[in-house]
């Protein structure tokens, strides 16, 4: 339960009042009614226990057990046994003292309060009946006695059952509301990074490509204005392909390849614009890429392919000085198998190197999907990375072992490598 939620006899304390008073009308009424016993006395020690009940039983209560507790007691049990003995009709008023003797008192105060009214009880009942004590009035005090205690002690059972449930409760509200936050704040991460991915892997890349077609032109201009100007063109060109990335990202449309064209299609377009920037050949096999029947490879995952192979050619483009780039798209093991070679100057995977948010964002897109990612390369060799997206996130994604992946095996002196990038 949390702070808005009442413990039960708190729930209960409202009927528990009015019940109580209940019974302090019906018990005057009889002593009014009644011939066997003087009517003010009666009167007077039901006005005591009503006083007393409804000065120090809220608060007593509530704070049970305490002095409070105690001082009501110390009140309402007394007046409740002269009661009693001076009329039958007194008896009513212990079918609501015995509930407060042990709502306001320990466990074992409350069995000797209670076994002591119940001897009191007996005896003044003995005496007025006028038989003498005897096995009956032993038999008859000891079973009144025990079922008053079984019956305080099943009460109290009760209360700490509703304590341990209460407990329970608030840790579980407490728990729930920790995992919702933990949820919130996980969700919030997990929406930064993939903000933080896709800016790296469109905006990023693409002011990238500009800067470095813009410098070339700037060499080139006094020298060789028509290059200067077909490195201008391909610059607007990669503009105007990053403003529409970012219109894509500001909507928060959902995932598709660029202009909405098919996986091969808007690959080849970042394949051959690679091409263009480094002025070398870049070409693209998709012979054994077969498309789709509609709704198999859902749009996040064709768009996980093709910001991989993007990362994939801009580090080749900025890192590599390669002569030739070979992208290759295939269907392999109910998914898509992505490879991206070149020729270039290669690097150590194992070398420590900061800055690898571009091969981490690639494993990172590969492993949400249930897929895997190898780079493959070494100083002089070049370099491959081999990516596979499955369909559907399959319970055990099959490995990338590179003999099992790749047309043919690395070079003995190659790495592989999961995460990294280009120094």
């Amino acid at each position: 339960m949390n702070g808005s939620d009442p413990h039960v006899w708190e729930r209960l304390e409202p009927a528990w009042h009015a019940a109580f008073a209940l019974f302090v009308l019906v018990t005057a009424a009889l002593v009014v009614t009644g011939t066997d016993a003087p009517t003010l006395p009666g009167l007077a020690l039901l006005t005591v226990i009503g006083v007393a009940h409804a000065l120090l039983a809220p608060p007593a209560m509530r704070a049970a057990p305490s002095r409070l507790g105690a001082a009501y007691l110390a009140a309402t049990v007394p007046a409740t046994v002269a009661l009693f003995a001076l009329t039958p009709v007194g008896s009513v008023m212990l079918f609501v003292l015995f509930p407060m003797v042990w709502r306001l008192l320990g466990t074992r105060a409350a069995v000797v309060v209670t076994i002591g009214l119940v001897a009191a009880v007996t005896v003044i009942g003995t005496v007025l009946s006028g038989a003498a004590p005897g096995p009956g009035y032993l038999a008859l005090y000891g079973g009144a006695a025990l079922s008053a205690v079984l019956l305080g002690l099943w009460i109290t059972s009760i209360a700490a059952q509703s304590d341990r449930r209460a407990a329970l409760l608030a840790e579980l509200e407490r728990t729930r509301s920790e995992l919702a936050a933990a949820h919130r704040a996980a969700g919030a991460l997990a929406e930064r990074e993939r903000m933080a991915r896709d800016i790296h892997d469109t905006l990023a890349q693409g002011f990238s490509g500009i800067t470095l077609l813009v410098r070339a032109a700037a060499g080139e201009i006094d020298r060789d204005p028509a290059a200067a100007r077909w490195h201008l063109d391909l610059a607007e060109r990669t503009a105007r392909e990053n403003l529409a990335e970012t219109r894509a990202l500001v909507r928060a449309a959902p995932p598709a390849p660029p202009a909405g064209d098919p996986l091969p299609v808007a690959l080849s377009r970042s394949v051959a614009r690679c091409g263009e920037a480094m002025g070398v050949g870049a070409t693209l096999d998709t012979a054994g890429w077969d498309a789709p029947a509609p709704g198999r490879c859902p749009p996040e995952r064709e768009l996980a392919v093709l910001r991989i192979a993007q990362e994939a050619l801009a580090n080749v483009r900025r890192h590599s000085a390669a002569s030739e780039v070979a992208v290759t798209l295939r269907r392999a093991d109910g998914g898509t198998r992505l490879e991206v070679r070149d020729d270039g100057c290669g690097f150590d995977p194992a070398a420590d190197r900061a800055g690898r948010f571009g091969v981490n964002g690639m494993h990172g897109r590969a492993t949400e999907l249930g897929g895997t990612l190898a780079v493959l390369s070494a100083p002089g060799a070049g370099c491959r990375v081999i990516a596979w997206i499955p369909d559907a996130c399959p319970a055990d994604p099959p490995g990338l072992a590179p003999e099992a992946l790749a047309p043919e095996a690395p070079a003995p002196e190659e790495t592989a490598r999961t995460a990294g990038d280009r120094p």
